[in-house]
């Protein structure tokens, strides 16, 4: 995600976290290429049994040519003191992933000739795991004009929405409506939501949205801390 870039961090999936007992590791973390050049990272326990790697996350993905909206797999090669995780090639991920995601699914299933123990080990050892960022993958978001929206002149993005693409305050954002013209708006902190403050209603009048109605934005990134929500079409 864009979000990964910015703030040169990567969540690690949760169901890979547990299935290798990282949930407290922290420490040195290793990334290698199928070169064998390697880059060390920094493994940081959070909240909720997730783990992240950090601190040099951006320049690794920069060397190797990875960039927001790739789909990449890493497989775990060496446990010990310090973690390694080898970047699988393209045509590696095509011909094991599905080899690997059948396994997968089998030791899920295979009770009868393991004990839950011994699955749990092998899944250990498999580890491989796949983050996707396909480049149409929630970058949509639906608002819907609600009475209170238009009386208080308020209007909140959802924190899903905001926390996945790390949207903030520091964000500069404007909306694009369907006839292409742009619409500035700023956005403002109230808890742990964000809202926009200006823009909004001249864009969703634009649009011939009323109130009770949703539409469809998809966002655009214009670079690191500047993005466009696009009109994209009304939800019936």
């Amino acid at each position: 995600m864009p979000s990964t870039l910015r703030y040169d961090s990567l969540n690690l999936p949760m169901s890979f976290v547990r299935a290798n007992g990282l949930e407290t590791r922290c420490g040195e973390i290793v990334l290698m290429n199928e070169k064998g050049r390697s880059w060390t990272l920094t493994l940081k326990p959070r909240q909720c049994g997730r783990s992240r790697i950090t601190g040099g996350w951006r320049g690794f993905c920069s060397a190797n040519g990875l960039k927001a909206g790739d789909l990449f797999t890493f497989k775990l090669i060496k446990r010990g003191a310090t973690l390694v995780l080898l970047l699988k090639s393209p045509s590696q991920q095509e011909d094991e992933g599905s080899e690997a995601d059948e396994e997968i699914e089998s030791l899920s299933t295979e009770s009868d000739s393991h004990d839950e123990e011994s699955n749990q080990d092998e899944k250990r050892r498999i580890s491989i795991w796949k983050a996707s960022s396909s480049p149409s993958l929630n970058r949509f978001v639906t608002l819907t004009l609600k009475p209170y929206n238009v009386t208080k002149c308020i209007l909140f993005l959802p924190k899903p929405f905001t926390d996945l693409h790390g949207i903030t305050v520091g964000t500069k954002m404007s909306l694009l409506d369907k006839q292409g013209v742009k619409w500035c708006t700023k956005l403002r902190s109230e808890g742990k939501r964000i809202r926009m403050a200006g823009g909004w209603k001249g864009f969703f009048k634009a649009n011939c949205v009323k109130t009770g109605e949703s539409i469809k934005l998809k966002l655009i990134w214009e670079d690191d801390t500047s993005c466009v929500l696009k009109f994209y079409s009304k939800v019936e």
